[in-house]
């Protein structure tokens, strides 16, 4: 058996024991994990900087700050969370128990990206703990330092049977993935995800696929264009580029390009000096296979800012791109890099045009002072997140569902969306052994009568509260009590009357028919 196999087998076999369901286990350890990025945090760090040439301040502030708000947030909510959701009734439920039941569901499997090796790793770690899962946990491979500090870190603090870390390569998470899960949550690109939904349909395992896209940023000429620069090329060059959510080209009129290009080229300086090679605060991308491919995207544009690169270091510098072409080498697949191209377009409506031509991204940015500019690109695309003024910061955002949708993914986390995207929402009605009559609409014969009273009892919905309820019991009480009387008047009348009527049972105690 190999050692993927086991990993799954140990989770399977502890998720078993039913101690993961525990409200009191699922918040020791999110407590747990807590205390990991308190007292572990420059062991951390250490190897981030390693990996992708991070700060410390900068791994807090873009890797672990969120992360340790996000288990905040879960052990404050969870009982809110797992406890049970009542829903609307109709009229035939209305005396029944009617409510959503979350469930665990079961042995998750999480595959977490190397850009932001912890944040996209233990953040639907922390959904799956909180949902009461097993998770196996297989952090990216290409962040070599991380996956052996969080393979050491983890089974310190957290129970290591229900969440094994499993690292390896390519021929490791393929293993993994001919076993069978409940849930696999995946972070990457479009053309792993491709794959691992096609692994998970051999079991009709359900996924969450994660993954990215070109992201546009529409600048309209009629705003504040130096606050608008400043705000992207923080959210471009943030990580060199890497960042699934970067924007990943401007668009733009030509008569504000040269406005654009002045503008983010002071907010570089500004950011990162004058040599940002030397700054602290900017990174390094990740290999050199990743290097050469986005120094390959650069041979038919002009570059206007930027462009100095050192291979040896995997360093390229903040770049910009003027008078780019839409079947430029750049504009083909996401950057993933410090490269910005200015697209012209002449407006908002050509801007619209160009970004449903494309594959739908997994956020859209919109620049404007004007509302009615923002609310167009709001209703006439699509998009995973939009956000309007500003670049990356809905993703800091818990009570937001952070997704893609079409090639950008499929599914969503971040705090409850988390819970609920790794819960089962068990639907439970639970009914009494009385009342029996008026069930009578529902069984045959079947006649239009019956018919009529079915669509009034089933497509009348109600949500009238504790209070409601107990009212309308009352009135539905009283109303089937007079009926029955007046019933049982009617009977004793005939039968003074000399009438050949008579009251007769039908077998429950609340139904009876009159028989002449």
């Amino acid at each position: 058996m190999s050692k993927e196999q086991q990993a799954v087998a140990r989770a399977r076999k502890a998720f078993e024991t039913g101690r993961s369901k525990s409200l009191e286990h699922r918040i020791r350890q999110l407590k747990n994990l807590q205390r990991l990025f308190i007292e572990k945090q420059s062991v951390i760090s250490d190897a981030i900087k390693k990996d992708l040439n991070k700060s410390v301040v900068g791994t807090q502030l873009y890797e672990t700050l969120g992360l340790e708000g996000e288990i905040g947030l879960a052990i404050k909510k969870l009982k809110e969370w797992a406890a049970p959701r009542p829903v609307e009734k109709n009229l035939m439920t209305i005396s029944d128990t009617v409510y959503i039941k979350p469930e665990p569901l079961g042995v998750v499997l999480i595959i977490g990206a190397w850009n932001y090796p912890w944040a996209v790793t233990i953040q639907p770690l922390i959904g799956a703990i909180a949902a009461g899962n097993a998770a196996v946990v297989k952090p990216s491979e290409v962040c070599v330092h991380t996956a052996k500090v969080m393979e050491d870190l983890l089974p310190l603090y957290i129970d290591k049977e229900l969440y094994p870390v499993v690292t390896g390569g390519v021929s490791e998470t393929q293993e993994l993935l001919r076993q069978r899960f409940d849930h696999i949550f995946y972070t990457g690109n479009s053309v792993v995800g491709k794959l691992i939904m096609e692994a998970a349909a051999k079991h009709l395992t359900p996924v969450t696929l994660e993954l990215g896209g070109k992201s546009p940023c529409y600048i309209d000429r009629n705003c504040d264009i130096s606050i608008a620069c400043r705000r992207v090329a923080w959210g471009k060059y943030t990580n060199c580029g890497q960042t699934c959510i970067a924007p990943d080209y401007i668009l733009c009129d030509p008569s504000i390009q040269d406005r654009v290009i002045e503008e983010v080229k002071k907010a570089i300086k500004e950011f990162y000096t004058d040599n940002p090679k030397t700054c602290p605060d900017y990174g390094r991308i990740i290999n050199q296979r990743h290097f050469k491919r986005i120094i390959n995207m650069l041979e038919d544009s002009t570059i206007a800012v930027g462009g100095d690169n050192d291979e040896s270091d995997c360093y390229i510098a903040p770049t910009v791109l003027r008078d780019v072409k839409p079947e430029a080498k750049v504009m083909q697949e996401e950057i993933f890099g410090p490269l910005l191209p200015i697209l012209s377009v002449s407006g908002l409506d050509e801007a619209i045009k160009f970004i449903n031509k494309g594959e739908k991204p997994l956020a859209l940015y919109v620049f404007s002072s004007d509302n009615k500019v923002i609310t167009r690109m709001a209703d006439d695309t699509s998009s995973g997140g939009l956000l309007a003024n500003d670049c990356l910061v809905h993703f800091s955002v818990n009570s937001l569902p952070f997704g893609g949708v079409g090639n950008s993914g499929m599914g969503c986390y971040h705090g409850k969306y988390s819970f609920d995207q790794l819960s089962h929402l068990r639907g439970c009605l639970i009914k009494q052994l009385n009342m029996e009559g008026v069930n009578s609409m529902r069984y045959p014969p079947h006649t239009p009568k019956k018919l009529g009273w079915a669509r009034f009892f089933i497509l009348q919905n109600v949500d009238l509260g504790w209070v409601g309820r107990m009212v309308l019991l009352a009135v539905l009480a009283v109303v089937a009590a007079v009926v029955l009387k007046v019933i049982l008047l009617f009977s004793n009348f005939r039968f003074f009357m000399g009438g050949h009527g008579r009251l007769v049972s039908c077998g429950h105690a609340d139904s009876f028919v009159v028989i002449t």
